[in-house]
């Protein structure tokens, strides 16, 4: 019951992190005026399906060597070449579909709401195997030595084997009375896996065997009250130069030593979405909408773009030259890195934008809640 309340009271409990709700106190604020220095254009753009529906589902797209594999609410899933959007093939599972895509050159992995991952070929979309989990599974990892990861609602990481669905390893954590709805992917790292958790920790797994190497706090609970008490690790992680860069909700966002968990820095910032390495920067959103970019060495604020309060602005992405973000009306923002000014944007899907963007050789892959999926890059002078 206490789960089932916390999937039921979602859209209120998010409305006040950033996400948009009719009940919320303050509305969503208006789009934007700006002076266009950048012309985005969809490259194309095709229907897959019915998208998240009237889930609350951060689908997001998986990029293979030369497609793009997604899935919607209802168990069709679909790929389609990443020049041009052609068809490629086409599977429905008939069952819901709440984690994925995610895997690997051999296998993509999605999850089901009935706590079953299933693994499809990429080439074809055969089914490979099923394997039934401990609960709804949120979210899926990349293929790592013949590993994949997957993270039911339960807090619980499964380990399987690409090839036969197989168990390896069983580890998690205890779940709040009342979270958040979803969970960040697994960070595959060489021999290792990073997660986080529903009660604010986040931890370091051996990949061969499940063992522990390093856990730490990246939020601490407090407060009265269940709501006040919610510390989620919901979002991205992500790696660069052997630091490991994590946010959570109501907590901290952190900079740590991927050798032992030591903590490099630390600031208290709210987010549910995660953090996204672009170089120097750290780029996440915060809880209220807010853009912000920090310098990765330390944590200082370079700079923080609040036009889009409450817009339900998804993980920004680094794009070339540029920072992208999606909102909950379908537009997909273009923000300048050095001092986060919009320059640019464009509407994908009137049913609004949840999952992560993807990104390949310029080229913004999203997918849009109404399952409209749609390849958008910058116009080029040459273009008419």
């Amino acid at each position: 019951m206490p789960r089932l309340l916390a999937v039921l009271l979602v859209t209120t409990l998010v409305s006040g992190c950033g996400l948009w709700s009719r009940d919320t106190a303050e509305p969503p604020a208006p789009l934007p005026r700006i002076e266009a220095e950048v012309t985005p254009r969809v490259l194309w753009s095709r229907n897959t399906g019915s998208g998240a529906g009237k889930s609350y589902l951060q689908l997001s797209p998986y990029l293979g060597r030369d497609r793009i594999i997604v899935a919607d609410a209802d168990g069709r899933v679909s790929a389609w070449n990443l020049e041009d959007g052609a068809s490629l093939w086409r599977t429905n599972l008939r069952v819901p579909v709440t984690g994925g895509v995610n895997g690997g050159s051999q296998v993509v992995v999605v999850g089901t709401g009935r706590g079953e991952a299933i693994a499809l070929s990429p080439e074809d979309g055969q089914e490979l195997w099923r394997r039934m989990l401990s609960s709804e599974v949120m979210a899926v990892s990349e293929v790592e030595q013949g590993l994949v990861v997957v993270r039911t609602n339960d807090g619980r990481l499964h380990a399987l084997d690409v090839l036969t669905g197989e168990p390896r390893w069983l580890a998690g954590r205890s779940t709040p009375a009342l979270s958040l709805r979803g969970a960040g992917t697994p960070l595959m790292l060489s021999g290792r896996v990073l997660a986080g958790f529903d009660n604010g920790r986040l931890a370091m797994f051996g990949l061969a065997r499940g063992n522990v190497i390093w856990e730490t706090a990246l939020a601490i609970p407090s407060g009265r009250s269940e709501l006040e008490r919610m510390v989620d690790v919901d979002g991205e992680l992500d790696l660069a130069g052997g630091v490991v860069y994590g946010a959570a909700y109501q907590g901290r966002v952190a900079a740590f030593s991927v050798a032992d968990g030591r903590t490099l820095w630390q600031r208290d910032l709210s987010s549910y979405r995660g953090v996204t390495v672009a170089g120097d920067l750290l780029l996440l959103t915060d809880a209220f909408g807010h853009v912000w970019a920090l310098d990765r060495r330390n944590g200082a604020t370079l700079w923080q773009q609040d036009l889009l309060r409450l817009r339900g602005v998804t993980l920004p992405v680094p794009v070339d030259s540029h920072v992208v973000v999606g909102d909950y009306e379908g537009y997909l923002h273009w923000l300048a890195p050095e001092d986060g000014t919009l320059e640019g944007r464009i509407r994908t899907d009137r049913n609004g934008i949840m999952g992560v963007p993807q990104v390949r050789a310029g080229v913004v892959y999203v997918l849009g809640r109404g399952g409209n999926l749609s390849a958008v890059t910058l116009r080029s002078r040459d273009d008419s």
